[in-house]
């Protein structure tokens, strides 16, 4: 009855403007080239398999062979399938019904992301060595292999569920890239200015005849021919969201962990209902209860399927939550809203 008091006074004292969040459009969505399956039947496994890969944020085998094991039946959870055309290339686009998907994941033991997705932005340099330095942005590139590495990233986001972005220089970017400044740091520069989860900054370097080296926030041990750079590409961004997703579960027997989650910021009832909303998109909040309120704060007490760090894993993609400090002698999470 208290609880209820609680909500009722916390809904008359705030009032107008809903907010909205950036989220992964198509989470339960997947695409499958046709020349990656050889049937339909074939393509929706291949599908099924490439979402836990999404969901789960690990390319671990170990999450398949428990679905196997649990002897789930992958088609049963396809809602609707279609082929479509992108392009020159015709895909199978398949769609997964999450509210019957999610529990049974669940009752497996599989570690999984909500929809608030990560941002990574590339700042990536591309020097041949036959004229000025290019640094890729998010505007179409007329030379092939630029065009192809942004193809490559672009595919990658898509079956990662992830952001790879590049940034979309102005004027002023370009001429300060463009200096032979040895105090400016590019690297620092675009970090700062653009918004970014996480920032890999990449140097593509033409060292000899059909010789290529990668340095930076990636690097190649041995020097690589041209049809070898996407696939290096293609590995170690991989191998790069593979830690930067992980999600590690919890030892045999462990509980999920506690956190008080205290929100500040609210102005109105609409960004109550925003927060609440928000909050049903975090896959790593199993439960929460109303713990205190004022005007513009509210505090939760959240009872997590995992660790503190997975809750922050996916709290890093959101727009609507600032982290503002975790405090582990108390556990208590202090958030920003974002309205």
């Amino acid at each position: 009855m208290i609880q209820k008091i609680k909500i009722l006074i916390l809904l008359n004292v705030l009032m107008a403007n809903i907010a909205f969040t950036k989220e992964l459009p198509a989470l339960f969505e997947v695409k499958i080239p046709e020349d990656q399956y050889t049937n339909t039947n074939d393509g929706l496994n291949k599908a099924f398999n490439r979402l836990i890969q999404k969901l789960s944020g690990s390319r671990s085998k170990k999450f398949l062979w428990r679905i196997g094991d649990a002897q789930l039946n992958k088609i049963e959870f396809v809602s609707s399938y279609s082929t479509e055309l992108i392009g020159e290339q015709e895909f199978l686009s398949v769609r997964f019904n999450g509210e019957s998907l999610i529990p049974e994941l669940r009752k497996i033991g599989t570690p999984l992301i909500g929809f608030n997705r990560p941002v990574i932005l590339i700042l990536f340099k591309i020097d041949t060595g036959e004229s000025a330095p290019v640094y890729l942005s998010s505007s179409s590139s007329s030379d092939q292999l630029a065009a192809e590495i942004k193809q490559t990233f672009k595919n990658i986001a898509h079956e990662r569920g992830v952001y790879l972005e590049l940034p979309e220089f102005d004027l002023e970017d370009q001429n300060l890239l463009n200096q032979a400044n040895i105090l400016f740091s590019p690297s620092n520069y675009i970090e700062e200015k653009f918004y970014n989860d996480a920032f890999l900054a990449i140097e593509l370097v033409r060292i000899g005849i059909n010789q290529w080296s990668v340095n930076g926030d990636l690097k190649s041990i041995s020097p690589l021919q041209e049809k070898q750079v996407i696939e290096f590409f293609k590995n170690a961004v991989h191998e790069f969201l593979d830690d930067l997703l992980e999600v590690k579960p919890l030892e045999p027997g462990a509980s999920g962990e506690r956190v008080m989650v205290s929100i500040q910021g609210l102005k109105n009832f609409q960004d109550f209902q925003s927060v609440e909303s928000e909050l049903d998109k975090i896959f790593a909040i199993k439960s929460r209860s109303f713990h205190a309120f004022e005007r513009t704060k509210i505090d939760y007490m959240t009872q997590l399927f995992q660790t503190t760090d997975s809750l922050m894993k996916e709290l890093r993609g959101s727009t609507k939550f600032l982290i503002k400090e975790y405090n582990a002698d108390i556990n208590q999470l202090k958030l920003e809203y974002l309205n």
